[in-house]
């Protein structure tokens, strides 16, 4: 079991020589670099190189986030911060015995969280739309089934600060951005997915536009009875390291949530597109076999099946928009991945 992560009691000192030697032991010196993320939060990223009394150096990256600014922690109703909650809470500890833990230390008061971590940066694969190796995948996928297994049906996932499928569901939904456009936008991103939306539903066939109308919380209900378990909640190849030792490192846990593992596949299915090694198919076989071998057990056709079907609404209806955005200017390519996710939805 992974030791806690200890508290500090000021975010805003984190950086600070004093407050790291807590830590780290005895600092010399600490300089501060901006670091740029491909994430789409309101969170900022620090690269510290911190120079030990001792002559070495250790790199490390400070995360800050003002919640009440954060697009993502408004849109999930989350008030505190949920990545420090997760980090502060002993019941969910078994999810370093699943991922490698990068953080070192964590502070919140006044509305405001900071997390400090390892830099990992070397360990990160490229951030290009090209697919991952098979054994990257794999590495990922095994990690979040050992996870997924760890809490299956578990009293944990009662934590009301967990994000709830309907809450992702609704993060970039056609109906709620409909509703917001009149208010403006919290970031760009909502707003090219609002677009994306208009163009989805132009070329759509009736029956996948119609189940994409659905408001959130009916396709939530879609899933009701399937089994809940942990879900990191953006299983995207930037929000993982894997490290030389074999364990894969997961960061960027914004969204933490008790959910289908249905609702982790299909997001992982769609937000990693052009990165998965093989077909969706073959990633889908991949990660049942791998929960299956975690779980112990082997999972039943109608199980699985419910579990694939909901895999790919819950994916539709989260990307969707973006699927439809690509065919403008991706080519072949995009019109194979608009076809996959349309075919299978108008078949429901």
């Amino acid at each position: 079991m992974t030791d806690p992560v200890p508290r500090l009691p000021d975010p805003t000192t984190l950086a600070e020589p004093r407050t790291l030697e807590a830590v780290l032991g005895p600092v010399s010196d600490v300089s501060h670099t901006r670091l740029e993320t491909p994430g789409f939060s309101g969170s900022t990223h620090t690269r510290l190189a911190v120079r030990m009394a001792n002559g070495g150096t250790r790199h490390l990256v400070l995360k800050r986030t003002r919640v009440a600014d954060d697009w993502l922690s408004a849109r999930t109703d989350d008030r505190v911060g949920r990545e420090g909650l997760l980090l502060g809470e002993p019941a969910l500890s078994g999810i370093w015995d699943a991922f490698a833990c990068p953080y070192l230390a964590w502070s919140a008061a006044d509305g405001q969280v900071a997390l400090l971590m390892e830099d990992l940066s070397a360990h990160l694969l490229p951030d290009v739309r090209q697919p991952i190796a098979e054994a990257h995948e794999a590495r990922l996928l095994a990690a979040a089934a050992a996870m997924h297994a760890r809490f299956w049906d578990d009293q944990a996932l009662d934590l009301p600060w967990l994000t709830r499928p309907a809450q992702l569901l609704d993060l970039l939904n056609a109906g709620t951005l409909e509703t917001l456009a009149p208010r403006g936008f919290p970031h760009p991103v909502v707003e090219r997915a609002s677009d994306g939306w208009k163009v989805a539903f132009a070329r759509a066939p009736a029956r996948a536009a119609a189940l994409l109308r659905e408001t959130p919380r009916a396709i939530a209900e879609r899933g009701t009875g399937l089994p809940r378990t942990l879900t990191h909640g953006d299983l995207k190849v930037a929000n993982f390291a894997w490290l030389s030792d074999g364990r894969v490192a997961a960061f960027d846990w914004a969204v933490i949530g008790a959910c289908p593992v249905a609702i982790e596949l299909g997001w992982h299915l769609s937000v990693n597109a052009t990165r998965l090694p093989g077909s969706k198919e073959q990633s889908i076989a991949r990660y049942r076999r791998l929960l299956e071998a975690a779980l112990g057990r082997p999972l039943g056709e109608p199980f699985w099946k419910q579990t694939v079907d909901y895999a790919v609404l819950a994916g539709a209806a989260m990307m969707l928009w973006s699927k439809a955005l690509a065919l403008e200017t991706g080519g072949r390519r995009a019109e194979l991945e608009w076809d996959w996710w349309v075919e299978r939805l108008a078949a429901m």
